[in-house]
C-alpha cells in the first residue's frame, strides 16, 4: 500500500513538472522495473530540507531519481563499448544508479552526494544490494563532489544533472589534471544532458544518444586517452 501511495504521489509530481504523457510513461516504468532491484528511491527531495555542510545548494539540483527506462538503456548500451567494472555516480542521491549498476556487472561502485540524509538512504539501499552481490565493493562519500580526490583508474562517471554548469566545468578540470598524470579514456553516462555542450568543449564525443533533443534524452560520451610514455608496456 505504501508503494502505491509513492507511485501516485510521484505521478502527480511528474505531471506538475513535465506533462501527462511522461508522467504515465515514467511511473509505469517505475512500477514495472523498480521492484526487481528491491530498493526505495522514488520520493523526490528538496535540498533545503536536507543536512548539507559542504557545497553550494544554489548551484545544485534537488534530488529526483533518474527513470529506470533511461538508466537501463544507458547501462545496456555502455556494455557494448566497455567491460570496465568501476563506476562513480556524481550526485548519487538514494543510490538508484549504484544499485542498478551492480546488476549490470559493475563490481566497484562509488556514490558521491553532499546531503547527509540521501547518503544514509543510499547506504541502506546498497546494503540490500550487497546481499545479492557478495563480492561487490561499494562506498558512499558524503561530501561536495569537488572535494573528491580522483584515483588513477576512475574513468566512468554517471550524471543526472546533479549540479550547474560551473560545478561541472570545475570537475572536468579536475579530470583533465588527473588524465595528464594518468592517461586513460573517460566516459560519462549522462541522463537529461542539460550541459552537454560543456562536455563537448572539453573534447568529449557522443558515442551513444537516446532521443536527441527530446525530454527523455540521454547520452554516453567519451574522451579518448593517449598512452603516455611512462605507461607504455613493452611486449
Amino acid at each position: 500500500m505504501k508503494k502505491i501511495i509513492y507511485y501516485i504521489s510521484y505521478f502527480f509530481y511528474l505531471l506538475f513538472h513535465w506533462n501527462l504523457f511522461l508522467a504515465f510513461f515514467i511511473t509505469w516504468h517505475e512500477a514495472k522495473r523498480g521492484p526487481r532491484y528491491g530498493i526505495n528511491t522514488v520520493k523526490p527531495e528538496k535540498l533545503k530540507k536536507l543536512t548539507i555542510t559542504e557545497g553550494d545548494i544554489s548551484k545544485s539540483s534537488p534530488y529526483e531519481a533518474v527513470s529506470y527506462y533511461l538508466l537501463e538503456k544507458l547501462m545496456n548500451a555502455f556494455r557494448k563499448f566497455s567491460n570496465d567494472t568501476s563506476i562513480i555516480d556524481l550526485g548519487c542521491g538514494k543510490g538508484r544508479v549504484m544499485a542498478v549498476a551492480a546488476h549490470f556487472g559493475f563490481t566497484s561502485i562509488t556514490g558521491i552526494d553532499f546531503a547527509k540524509e540521501l547518503c544514509e538512504e543510499a547506504e541502506k539501499n546498497m546494503q540490500k544490494v550487497q546481499q545479492k552481490f557478495k563480492d561487490l565493493k561499494w562506498k558512499v562519500i558524503c561530501s561536495d563532489v569537488l572535494n573528491y580526490e580522483l584515483q588513477e583508474n576512475d574513468s566512468i562517471f554517471f550524471m543526472f544533472n546533479p549540479f550547474e554548469k560551473e560545478i561541472l566545468e570545475k570537475f572536468l578540470q579536475k579530470i583533465e589534471s588527473s588524465t595528464e598524470k594518468y592517461s586513460r579514456s573517460i566516459y560519462f553516462l549522462y541522463a537529461s544532458p542539460l550541459h552537454l555542450a560543456v562536455l563537448s568543449q572539453y573534447g568529449y564525443e557522443i558515442i551513444y544518444h537516446i532521443n536527441p533533443k527530446k525530454k527523455m534524452e540521454a547520452v554516453i560520451v567519451k574522451k579518448q586517452g593517449s598512452l603516455s610514455p611512462d605507461r607504455l608496456v613493452l611486449a
